[in-house]
């Protein structure tokens, strides 16, 4: 994977925990157009971008440890003995065919970003919730957009994680079936001779 790609799969998923990030400062300090006009400005758009990126750091690697603690072993059992094997057979793929490496990739590339969006719906729901309780509590339309937003929001979050789960386990069926082709293709080669 390059390090461009790598660079934008982060700043995706930073995105996602700018909104919620901002969503709770809102609730807490309240909305000032003034300084939203201040943090909107073109000067301040490499700081926002290394936060955003840095964000994206930081949730990638906090959606990666719940989620592989909620399910990860489960997923891995699916189509593993044990992590060692996934391990060896991955090792297999990345050092014997640069095609399959670069599918890999691309694939972990989308589950690492539908990971980060599944744990940040849900984190954005609760924001919203919290600014909306906090600074329009009278307001007639705060309870409509609260319930409205937190449904649209978790559904989302669902659905990210269905999409993750997915890209997952057909990594491992994948990764399974193409190391065990490799081992296939190797020992023919050994029978036969060079084509």
């Amino acid at each position: 994977m390059s390090t461009t790609n790598l660079f934008v799969e982060l700043i995706v998923i930073g995105v996602g925990a700018t909104a919620w990030v901002v969503l709770l400062v809102l609730a807490l300090i309240g909305v000032d157009k003034g300084v939203l006009e201040q943090i909107l400005q073109p000067a301040v758009a490499l700081p926002v971008l290394a936060f955003v990126y840095v964000l994206g750091i930081v949730m990638d690697r906090l959606s990666d440890m719940l989620l592989e603690k909620l399910w990860g072993e489960g997923f891995l059992s699916a189509s593993f003995k044990s992590r060692a094997e996934y391990y060896r057979d991955r090792r297999l793929i990345l050092t014997h065919s640069e095609r399959l490496s670069d599918l890999l990739e691309y694939g972990r590339s989308r589950m690492r970003i539908c990971r980060g969006w599944a744990v940040n719906w849900f984190l954005i729901a609760l924001a919203l919730d919290v600014l909306l309780i906090a600074r329009f509590p009278e307001k007639s339309w705060s309870l409509y957009l609260g319930f409205s937003g937190t449904a649209v929001l978790l559904l989302l979050s669902f659905a990210t994680w269905i999409s993750w789960r997915r890209l997952v386990l057909n990594e491992y069926r994948k990764i399974r079936e193409q190391a065990d082709f490799i081992e296939l293709a190797a020992r023919q080669e050994k029978e036969t001779g060079p084509a």
